[in-house]
Protein backbone atom coordinates (compact mmCIF):
# COMPACT_ATOMS: atom_id res chain seq x y z
CA UNK A 1 0.00 0.00 0.00
CA UNK A 2 1.47 3.33 -1.06
CA UNK A 3 2.15 5.95 1.63
CA UNK A 4 0.06 9.12 1.11
CA UNK A 5 1.24 12.49 2.44
CA UNK A 6 -1.35 15.21 3.16
CA UNK A 7 0.14 18.71 2.94
CA UNK A 8 -0.49 22.29 1.74
CA UNK A 9 -0.42 22.98 -2.00
CA UNK A 10 2.85 24.13 -3.56
CA UNK A 11 3.18 25.94 -6.87
CA UNK A 12 5.08 22.92 -8.22
CA UNK A 13 1.91 20.82 -7.70
CA UNK A 14 -0.15 22.71 -10.29
CA UNK A 15 0.53 20.46 -13.31
CA UNK A 16 -0.01 17.27 -11.32
CA UNK A 17 -3.23 18.71 -9.82
CA UNK A 18 -4.54 19.44 -13.31
CA UNK A 19 -3.73 15.89 -14.36
CA UNK A 20 -5.60 14.57 -11.31
CA UNK A 21 -8.82 16.34 -12.31
CA UNK A 22 -8.53 14.90 -15.81
CA UNK A 23 -8.12 11.38 -14.42
CA UNK A 24 -11.16 11.79 -12.16
CA UNK A 25 -13.56 13.88 -14.27
CA UNK A 26 -12.25 13.74 -17.81
CA UNK A 27 -13.11 17.02 -19.53
CA UNK A 28 -16.41 17.45 -17.67
CA UNK A 29 -15.59 19.18 -14.38
CA UNK A 30 -17.80 22.21 -13.81
CA UNK A 31 -14.91 24.63 -13.21
CA UNK A 32 -12.57 25.18 -16.20
CA UNK A 33 -9.94 26.65 -13.86
CA UNK A 34 -8.72 23.19 -12.82
CA UNK A 35 -7.59 22.45 -16.38
CA UNK A 36 -5.03 25.28 -16.40
CA UNK A 37 -2.02 24.87 -14.07
CA UNK A 38 -1.21 28.58 -14.22
CA UNK A 39 -4.72 29.46 -13.05
CA UNK A 40 -4.54 26.93 -10.19
CA UNK A 41 -1.29 28.56 -9.10
CA UNK A 42 -2.66 32.07 -9.43
CA UNK A 43 -5.76 31.37 -7.31
CA UNK A 44 -3.57 30.03 -4.50
CA UNK A 45 -1.02 32.85 -4.71
CA UNK A 46 -3.78 35.49 -4.56
CA UNK A 47 -5.56 33.82 -1.65
CA UNK A 48 -8.75 32.98 -3.53
CA UNK A 49 -8.03 29.28 -3.05
CA UNK A 50 -6.40 27.66 -0.06
CA UNK A 51 -5.57 24.20 -1.39
CA UNK A 52 -4.31 21.05 0.25
CA UNK A 53 -3.10 18.02 -1.67
CA UNK A 54 -2.50 14.33 -1.11
CA UNK A 55 0.79 13.20 -2.63
CA UNK A 56 2.40 9.82 -3.21
CA UNK A 57 5.64 9.20 -5.10
CA UNK A 58 5.74 12.90 -6.05
CA UNK A 59 2.34 12.72 -7.73
CA UNK A 60 -0.82 14.55 -6.62
CA UNK A 61 -3.51 11.94 -5.93
CA UNK A 62 -5.97 14.13 -4.01
CA UNK A 63 -6.99 17.78 -3.84
CA UNK A 64 -9.43 19.97 -1.91
CA UNK A 65 -9.60 23.72 -1.34
CA UNK A 66 -11.32 26.48 0.56
CA UNK A 67 -12.44 28.96 -2.10
CA UNK A 68 -13.36 32.57 -1.37
CA UNK A 69 -13.81 35.79 -3.30
CA UNK A 70 -10.65 37.37 -1.91
CA UNK A 71 -7.94 36.90 0.72
CA UNK A 72 -9.91 38.81 3.40
CA UNK A 73 -13.39 37.39 2.69
CA UNK A 74 -14.84 35.69 5.78
CA UNK A 75 -16.92 33.08 3.92
CA UNK A 76 -15.43 30.21 1.96
CA UNK A 77 -16.63 27.12 0.13
CA UNK A 78 -15.02 23.74 0.61
CA UNK A 79 -14.76 22.64 -3.00
CA UNK A 80 -12.61 21.22 -5.80
CA UNK A 81 -12.45 17.82 -4.16
CA UNK A 82 -10.87 15.08 -6.27
CA UNK A 83 -9.25 11.76 -5.38
CA UNK A 84 -7.44 9.45 -7.79
CA UNK A 85 -9.77 6.55 -8.71
CA UNK A 86 -7.09 4.02 -7.72
CA UNK A 87 -6.98 5.39 -4.16
CA UNK A 88 -10.64 6.09 -3.47
CA UNK A 89 -11.95 4.46 -0.30
CA UNK A 90 -8.86 5.36 1.77
CA UNK A 91 -10.43 8.43 3.44
CA UNK A 92 -8.18 10.82 1.48
CA UNK A 93 -11.00 13.31 0.85
CA UNK A 94 -11.94 13.22 4.54
CA UNK A 95 -8.35 13.86 5.60
CA UNK A 96 -8.01 16.78 3.19
CA UNK A 97 -11.36 18.22 4.25
CA UNK A 98 -10.52 17.88 7.94
CA UNK A 99 -7.26 19.79 7.50
CA UNK A 100 -9.11 22.61 5.74
CA UNK A 101 -11.99 22.79 8.23
CA UNK A 102 -9.63 22.68 11.22
CA UNK A 103 -7.48 25.44 9.72
CA UNK A 104 -10.36 27.74 8.77
CA UNK A 105 -10.22 29.82 11.95
CA UNK A 106 -6.54 30.63 11.42
CA UNK A 107 -7.46 31.90 7.94
CA UNK A 108 -9.91 34.42 9.44
CA UNK A 109 -12.99 32.61 8.16
CA UNK A 110 -16.38 32.81 9.85
CA UNK A 111 -18.60 30.51 7.76
CA UNK A 112 -17.98 27.53 5.49
CA UNK A 113 -20.25 26.04 2.86
CA UNK A 114 -20.14 22.96 0.65
CA UNK A 115 -22.07 21.97 -2.48
CA UNK A 116 -22.83 18.24 -2.46
CA UNK A 117 -23.64 16.51 -5.74
CA UNK A 118 -26.67 14.24 -5.51
CA UNK A 119 -25.47 11.71 -8.07
CA UNK A 120 -22.45 11.01 -5.86
CA UNK A 121 -23.54 9.84 -2.37
CA UNK A 122 -19.97 10.02 -1.04
CA UNK A 123 -19.91 13.82 -1.24
CA UNK A 124 -23.04 13.93 0.96
CA UNK A 125 -21.50 11.58 3.53
CA UNK A 126 -18.27 13.60 3.45
CA UNK A 127 -20.11 16.82 4.27
CA UNK A 128 -21.84 15.21 7.24
CA UNK A 129 -18.56 13.70 8.47
CA UNK A 130 -16.92 17.14 8.40
CA UNK A 131 -19.66 18.79 10.48
CA UNK A 132 -21.73 20.56 7.81
CA UNK A 133 -25.46 21.08 8.32
CA UNK A 134 -27.69 20.68 5.25
CA UNK A 135 -29.66 23.87 4.64
CA UNK A 136 -31.09 23.79 1.11
CA UNK A 137 -31.36 22.41 -2.39
CA UNK A 138 -30.30 23.88 -5.73
CA UNK A 139 -32.37 21.81 -8.20
CA UNK A 140 -30.85 21.11 -11.63
CA UNK A 141 -27.96 23.39 -10.73
CA UNK A 142 -25.15 22.28 -13.06
CA UNK A 143 -24.53 19.70 -15.78
CA UNK A 144 -23.53 16.46 -14.09
CA UNK A 145 -19.86 15.47 -14.53
CA UNK A 146 -20.97 11.85 -14.19
CA UNK A 147 -23.91 11.86 -16.66
CA UNK A 148 -23.61 14.63 -19.22
CA UNK A 149 -27.22 14.34 -20.38
CA UNK A 150 -28.49 15.14 -16.87
CA UNK A 151 -28.60 18.22 -14.68
CA UNK A 152 -27.12 17.88 -11.21
CA UNK A 153 -29.14 18.85 -8.15
CA UNK A 154 -26.96 20.17 -5.31
CA UNK A 155 -27.38 19.94 -1.53
CA UNK A 156 -26.02 23.01 0.27
CA UNK A 157 -24.24 22.42 3.57
CA UNK A 158 -23.01 25.08 6.02
CA UNK A 159 -21.14 25.36 9.28
CA UNK A 160 -20.05 28.30 11.42
CA UNK A 161 -16.40 28.62 12.39
CA UNK A 162 -15.87 28.68 16.15
CA UNK A 163 -16.13 32.14 17.69
CA UNK A 164 -18.25 33.65 14.91
CA UNK A 165 -21.96 34.25 14.27
CA UNK A 166 -24.06 34.07 11.11
CA UNK A 167 -27.61 34.20 12.55
CA UNK A 168 -30.91 34.02 10.68
CA UNK A 169 -33.55 36.74 10.98
CA UNK A 170 -35.82 36.07 13.94
CA UNK A 171 -39.38 35.28 12.82
CA UNK A 172 -42.30 32.92 12.88
CA UNK A 173 -41.57 30.75 9.87
CA UNK A 174 -44.41 29.63 7.55
CA UNK A 175 -46.17 26.67 9.16
CA UNK A 176 -45.41 24.29 6.27
CA UNK A 177 -41.66 24.91 6.66
CA UNK A 178 -41.33 25.06 10.45
CA UNK A 179 -39.93 21.52 10.50
CA UNK A 180 -36.92 22.70 8.45
CA UNK A 181 -36.37 26.28 9.58
CA UNK A 182 -36.82 25.95 13.36
CA UNK A 183 -33.87 23.52 13.71
CA UNK A 184 -31.72 25.69 11.42
CA UNK A 185 -32.55 28.80 13.48
CA UNK A 186 -31.59 26.88 16.60
CA UNK A 187 -28.34 25.74 14.99
CA UNK A 188 -27.19 29.09 13.57
CA UNK A 189 -28.90 31.47 16.00
CA UNK A 190 -31.27 34.37 15.30
CA UNK A 191 -31.15 38.16 15.23
CA UNK A 192 -33.79 40.86 15.13
CA UNK A 193 -34.06 42.19 11.57
CA UNK A 194 -34.36 45.99 11.61
CA UNK A 195 -33.44 46.60 7.97
CA UNK A 196 -35.83 48.69 5.84
CA UNK A 197 -38.22 46.76 3.61
CA UNK A 198 -37.55 48.67 0.40
CA UNK A 199 -37.52 46.96 -3.00
CA UNK A 200 -33.93 46.38 -4.14
CA UNK A 201 -32.58 46.07 -7.70
CA UNK A 202 -33.37 42.82 -9.48
CA UNK A 203 -30.79 40.65 -11.24
CA UNK A 204 -31.61 37.99 -13.83
CA UNK A 205 -29.07 35.81 -15.62
CA UNK A 206 -29.10 32.80 -17.91
CA UNK A 207 -26.94 30.07 -16.41
CA UNK A 208 -26.39 26.51 -17.69
CA UNK A 209 -29.70 24.70 -17.44
CA UNK A 210 -31.69 27.46 -15.75
CA UNK A 211 -32.61 31.13 -15.45
CA UNK A 212 -31.38 32.56 -12.12
CA UNK A 213 -33.19 35.49 -10.48
CA UNK A 214 -31.83 37.36 -7.45
CA UNK A 215 -33.92 39.88 -5.51
CA UNK A 216 -33.97 41.36 -2.03
CA UNK A 217 -37.76 41.04 -2.02
CA UNK A 218 -40.73 40.79 -4.38
CA UNK A 219 -44.13 42.39 -4.81
CA UNK A 220 -47.31 41.31 -6.59
CA UNK A 221 -46.30 43.03 -9.83
CA UNK A 222 -42.91 41.34 -10.01
CA UNK A 223 -44.38 37.95 -9.15
CA UNK A 224 -46.92 38.32 -11.95
CA UNK A 225 -44.09 39.04 -14.39
CA UNK A 226 -42.28 35.91 -13.19
CA UNK A 227 -45.44 33.87 -13.60
CA UNK A 228 -45.71 34.95 -17.25
CA UNK A 229 -42.22 33.74 -18.17
CA UNK A 230 -42.25 30.67 -20.48
CA UNK A 231 -43.40 27.59 -18.59
CA UNK A 232 -40.59 25.41 -20.00
CA UNK A 233 -37.89 27.65 -18.50
CA UNK A 234 -36.37 26.16 -15.30
CA UNK A 235 -36.50 29.19 -13.01
CA UNK A 236 -34.71 29.63 -9.69
CA UNK A 237 -35.19 32.60 -7.36
CA UNK A 238 -32.77 33.61 -4.62
CA UNK A 239 -34.58 35.94 -2.25
CA UNK A 240 -33.43 38.05 0.69
CA UNK A 241 -34.25 36.34 3.98
CA UNK A 242 -35.46 39.53 5.67
CA UNK A 243 -38.55 40.39 7.70
CA UNK A 244 -40.66 40.37 4.52
CA UNK A 245 -39.94 36.70 3.84
CA UNK A 246 -43.31 35.23 4.86
CA UNK A 247 -45.25 37.62 2.61
CA UNK A 248 -42.87 37.08 -0.31
CA UNK A 249 -43.07 33.32 0.16
CA UNK A 250 -46.87 33.37 -0.17
CA UNK A 251 -46.67 35.54 -3.28
CA UNK A 252 -44.14 33.27 -4.99
CA UNK A 253 -46.14 30.14 -4.18
CA UNK A 254 -49.16 31.60 -5.97
CA UNK A 255 -47.01 31.74 -9.11
CA UNK A 256 -45.73 28.17 -8.86
CA UNK A 257 -42.43 28.82 -7.07
CA UNK A 258 -41.71 26.61 -4.09
CA UNK A 259 -39.28 26.87 -1.22
CA UNK A 260 -36.15 24.67 -1.39
CA UNK A 261 -34.32 25.93 1.72
CA UNK A 262 -31.65 28.57 2.26
CA UNK A 263 -28.03 29.25 1.34
CA UNK A 264 -25.34 31.70 2.47
CA UNK A 265 -24.60 34.85 0.52
CA UNK A 266 -20.92 34.57 -0.41
CA UNK A 267 -20.24 38.31 -0.33
CA UNK A 268 -22.23 39.16 2.84
CA UNK A 269 -22.96 37.79 6.30
CA UNK A 270 -26.60 37.14 5.50
CA UNK A 271 -28.61 34.29 3.96
CA UNK A 272 -30.88 33.86 0.93
CA UNK A 273 -34.07 31.85 0.58
CA UNK A 274 -34.27 29.51 -2.41
CA UNK A 275 -37.32 29.02 -4.62
CA UNK A 276 -37.65 26.89 -7.71
CA UNK A 277 -40.24 26.30 -10.41
CA UNK A 278 -40.42 22.72 -11.66
CA UNK A 279 -39.98 22.17 -15.39
CA UNK A 280 -39.79 18.36 -15.20
CA UNK A 281 -40.44 16.15 -12.16
CA UNK A 282 -37.46 14.23 -10.83
CA UNK A 283 -36.72 11.56 -8.25
CA UNK A 284 -33.73 11.65 -5.94
CA UNK A 285 -32.45 9.40 -3.19
CA UNK A 286 -30.59 11.65 -0.74
CA UNK A 287 -28.37 10.80 2.21
CA UNK A 288 -29.95 13.54 4.36
CA UNK A 289 -33.48 12.79 5.63
CA UNK A 290 -34.42 16.52 5.90
CA UNK A 291 -33.19 17.20 2.35
CA UNK A 292 -35.08 14.16 1.07
CA UNK A 293 -38.24 15.45 2.74
CA UNK A 294 -37.65 18.94 1.33
CA UNK A 295 -37.14 17.59 -2.20
CA UNK A 296 -40.23 15.38 -2.06
CA UNK A 297 -42.31 18.18 -0.51
CA UNK A 298 -41.55 20.81 -3.14
CA UNK A 299 -41.99 18.34 -5.97
CA UNK A 300 -45.42 17.35 -4.62
CA UNK A 301 -46.49 20.97 -4.06
CA UNK A 302 -45.31 22.00 -7.52
CA UNK A 303 -47.11 19.10 -9.19
CA UNK A 304 -50.33 19.91 -7.32
CA UNK A 305 -50.03 23.53 -8.45
CA UNK A 306 -49.51 22.47 -12.08
CA UNK A 307 -52.53 20.15 -11.90
CA UNK A 308 -54.64 22.99 -10.51
CA UNK A 309 -53.52 25.32 -13.29
CA UNK A 310 -54.29 22.70 -15.93
CA UNK A 311 -57.74 22.08 -14.41
CA UNK A 312 -58.50 25.81 -14.36
CA UNK A 313 -57.50 26.19 -18.01
CA UNK A 314 -59.67 23.27 -19.14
Amino acid sequence: MRHVVIRPFRSTDSVSTCELFRRVYGDHYVSPDVYMPQVICQHNLLGRWHSWVAVTDGRVVGHAALCRHGPVAQDAELALVAVDPELQGRQIASRLGRQLVDGSQALGLARLSIKQVTSHPYSQRLAQRLGFHDVGLLPDFVPSPFAMDQAETIVIGCQIVSGHLRPLSERQWPAQYQWLMAPLASQFGTRIDESPAGVQPLRISHLPGRVDIVAERVDAGLVEQLRRLPVHWPLSVRLGLGRHFNTDCRLLMTAGFFFTGIMPIDTAQDWQALFHRVAQPSRLSLHSAPMQRLHDDWQARAQAWKDTQASSAA
